[in-house]
C-alpha cells in the first residue's frame, strides 16, 4: 500500500497560557511540530517539547541540524543560560527537541525566538548520511 505524503499544517490546540507566545513563535518555524509544553512554576520554568522536519523518514537528521546548527547556538548568543535547547530520546525510541526556560525569562526568550524566526531562511537536511536527497541547502548563520 502506498503511503500518503505528509505535510505540515498549523493546528489550534489548548496549551498553558504561560507558554502561548513561545509556542506560537516556535510554530512559525515551518517544519517544527510542538509535541507538549508546560508553563512551569517559580521553581521550574516553562518547557516545550518538539519535533522538527520529516521525523517519520529520518528520526533525528533534520532535528539535529536544526537544534545544533541553528536554534541552540543562536538562542544562546541572545539569551545565554536563560534557555537551554537539547535533544532527548525516550525509552520507546522517540527523538525530540526540548526548550527549557529559566523561571522569569519567558518574555526575553520569546523575543529572541521572534528574531530567530525572522532571521531563519532555508535550513534543510544538509550533507548528512541520514538524508536521502543529499542536498546542500543550509545557509550558514555563523
Amino acid at each position: 500500500m502506498k503511503k500518503h505524503e505528509q505535510v505540515f499544517v498549523k493546528v489550534n490546540v489548548p496549551i498553558d497560557k504561560g507558554v502561548k507566545g513561545i509556542v506560537s513563535t516556535l510554530s512559525q518555524f515551518q517544519n517544527l511540530e510542538t509535541v507538549e509544553s508546560c508553563e512551569g512554576n517559580t521553581k521550574r520554568g516553562p518547557w516545550i517539547c518538539f519535533r522538527y522536519g520529516a521525523y517519520w523518514k529520518h528520526p533525528y537528521c533534520e532535528l539535529t541540524d536544526f537544534v545544533l546548527g541553528y536554534l541552540a547556538p543562536h538562542l544562546n548568543k541572545i539569551v545565554g543560560d536563560d534557555a537551554i535547547v537539547r535533544i532527548q530520546t525516550t525509552p520507546s525510541g522517540q527523538i525530540f527537541g526540548e526548550l527549557s526556560i529559566r523561571p522569569g525569562a519567558a518574555s526575553r526568550v520569546e523575543t529572541a525566538l521572534r528574531k530567530l524566526v525572522r532571521d531563519f531562511s532555508v535550513f534543510q537536511c544538509h550533507n548528512s548520511e541520514c538524508c536521502d536527497d543529499k542536498t546542500d541547502t543550509v545557509q550558514q548563520h555563523y
